[in-house]
């Protein structure tokens, strides 16, 4: 690992004339217990997010962003997180994303919450989920703080992996005051293969658009989440119901406390965090999580020290 990032850093530098390059990232240990009743002192992990940035001229860019996640097994693997590719133009910005859905309603939690498995892990999942996807993305400014944004999305189908779903998203963001609002309309076309895998599962009827609704706002004393995801698409028609999440963040000089909650059906969950800034880039956070998938309950907790450079 140590090999690795120092191979990383030798490569930003060697490029730093060609590029303006940076390299930030953190580490963490803790004592964790997780969904799966694995408990004990370990590493948590470490991760490495590098971010490019080119001017083009004429009010043109382009901003590159990669993140390295480091297995928290000793002698275990580098992988990859997020990734992306944007070409900035004074009247639009396109990106080429690899991510993972699921990013409009987790926006909704602010709550400082630090868990092994965290807002989409099981039980918590049938709430909401989380998906890798591939995604172009144009966003429009349209006023001040406020964008109209369009995505074409591929393979993001809750709780279904199988590729053949292409997805666009029709939406808008607004930002400012304190406030921040995100929606979209959200409609999927399968192809046949994979509406044979969802009949194969006594899906015969997948709902094909759904809606989705986030807002934040920050009043100093407190940061509220309010998010809504309509029922979803690739379930059975008439056989899903809507999740609703409530998240509230509140500081208290160096230290944040918060409450996160969502609700879809008879499933639940509810996580209790607390992050106490011993600097700028050093923390000690505490985390509890309750989750119910409507037929089974687990709980994770978490004490986690971390730093970040």
């Amino acid at each position: 690992m140590k090999k690795t990032m120092i191979a990383l850093a030798t490569l930003a530098a060697a490029t730093a004339s060609f590029a303006q390059a940076n390299i930030t990232g953190g580490v963490q240990f803790g004592y964790v217990k997780d969904n799966a009743g694995n408990k004990g002192f370990t590493s948590w992990g470490a991760y490495l997010d590098i971010t490019a940035t080119e001017d083009l001229g004429g009010g043109m860019s382009v901003a590159a962003f990669m993140e390295l996640n480091a297995d928290g097994t000793r002698g275990g693997g580098v992988y990859s997180g997020d990734r992306n590719l944007t070409l900035n133009t004074p009247v639009a910005a396109l990106t080429f994303a690899n991510s993972r859905s699921g990013g409009t309603n987790g926006a909704a939690l602010v709550a400082p919450v630090n868990l092994w498995d965290g807002s989409y892990g099981v039980g918590s999942a049938s709430v909401i989920t989380r998906k890798p996807v591939d995604a172009v993305v144009l966003s429009v400014p349209v006023a001040a703080g406020l964008k109209a944004v369009v995505r074409y999305v591929e393979s993001d189908i809750d709780y279904y992996t199988t590729p053949g779903a292409a997805t666009w998203a029709v939406g808008g963001s607004y930002s400012g005051n304190g406030l921040s609002v995100q929606g979209n309309f959200v409609s999927t076309t399968f192809t046949d293969g994979l509406k044979a895998t969802l009949a194969a599962t006594g899906v015969t009827n997948p709902m094909t658009s759904s809606t989705e609704l986030t807002v934040v706002y920050d009043a100093g004393v407190a940061k509220i989440g309010l998010g809504y995801d309509s029922a979803r698409r690739g379930k059975q028609d008439g056989k899903d119901e809507a999740a609703t999440l409530l998240s509230v963040s509140a500081p208290v000089g160096p230290l944040a406390v918060g409450v996160n909650y969502g609700k879809r059906a008879s499933a639940s969950f509810y996580q209790l965090g607390a992050v106490y800034n011993l600097s700028k880039r050093t923390n000690i956070s505490a985390a509890y999580g309750n989750a119910d998938s409507g037929t089974k309950a687990t709980d994770e907790y978490a004490l986690v020290m971390s730093h970040s450079f």
